[in-house]
């Protein structure tokens, strides 16, 4: 009974006169406007309070982890997309472009951790011609890892804020979805700590973003590990050289993943 409460999941600035908020609303996701003058739900003219489906974007159920950020009016959410829980994905929504989400291969993903918008566009005229950047941060069990079952691995996944989807089977899709994985242990005995639990993201500024520092809180899915924690911290230029490596992919018929040693085309795939 007390988890058909409204558990509000998602409070962001939408612009200098509203913040947008969604709530699980006993397991059917609703999201509303808050006026910040008066600190009052957004009405419509007959006076009722203005609602919108929160699926995608808020969790049904209270318990689930799910993370957002607000980038020019346009809603970047990490969470699950049913009631059951078992499908989670990255989407964006609001304003006038084309919704986009990730294709429904997320379903080994354990949790959302949290999530950042870094405009790697910045200074203007930049040379690299770069697009700015949304990241997320979640868990997962590591389908590479055939040899052991049920691990967990712990990722930094990113999307262009420019991405305008695909054609075809990428009609609606990302085409810039990326992933690494964060690597944490202990520095004497390589001890794991895979499962992370927080994240901090830290800027010296917008024009400095190359300077960013995301620093994660972890724990171990060892059971040597328990009651132990670690920090470690992931500076932005190992971050850009991994996502700049080989890839991996996953054959679809024996959902083996495998190094793509071949020629990376140009342009390079989620740039």
């Amino acid at each position: 009974q007390r988890d058909c409460h409204n558990y509000i999941k998602l409070l962001l600035q939408l612009n200098s006169t509203h913040l947008y908020t969604c709530g699980t609303c006993a397991f059917s996701p609703a999201c509303a406007y808050i006026n910040v003058q008066h600190f009052s739900l957004e009405r419509d003219a007959s006076g009722k309070v203005v609602l919108e489906d929160g699926k995608g974007r808020c969790p049904f159920d209270p318990e689930y982890r799910s993370t957002a950020v607000m980038v020019d009016g346009e809603l970047y959410a990490g969470t699950v997309s049913n009631f059951q829980g078992n499908e989670p994905t990255i989407s964006r929504s609001q304003e006038s472009r084309i919704a986009l989400k990730t294709e429904n291969s997320l379903n080994w993903l354990q949790a959302f951790v949290g999530s950042a918008y870094l405009r790697e566009s910045l200074p203007a005229g930049n040379p690299e011609g770069d697009d700015d950047k949304v990241y997320f941060f979640f868990s997962e069990t590591g389908k590479e890892f055939d040899y052991f079952e049920n691990t967990i691995v712990s990722r930094i996944a990113r999307v262009c804020k420019g991405d305008q989807g695909g054609e075809r089977v990428l009609q609606r899709r990302w085409t810039t979805f990326l992933k690494a994985q964060l690597l944490c242990s202990h520095p004497e005995d390589g001890f794991p700590f895979n499962v992370l639990q927080d994240i901090f993201v830290l800027t010296p500024g917008e024009l400095r973003w190359r300077e960013t520092l995301f620093y994660g809180v972890f724990t171990s899915q060892n059971k040597g590990g328990l009651g132990s924690s670690a920090v470690c911290a992931f500076p932005m230029h190992s971050v850009h050289r991994a996502f700049s490596g080989l890839y991996k992919e996953v054959n679809r018929e024996t959902q083996q993943w495998y190094t793509d040693t071949s020629p990376v085309p140009e342009p390079r795939p989620g740039m």
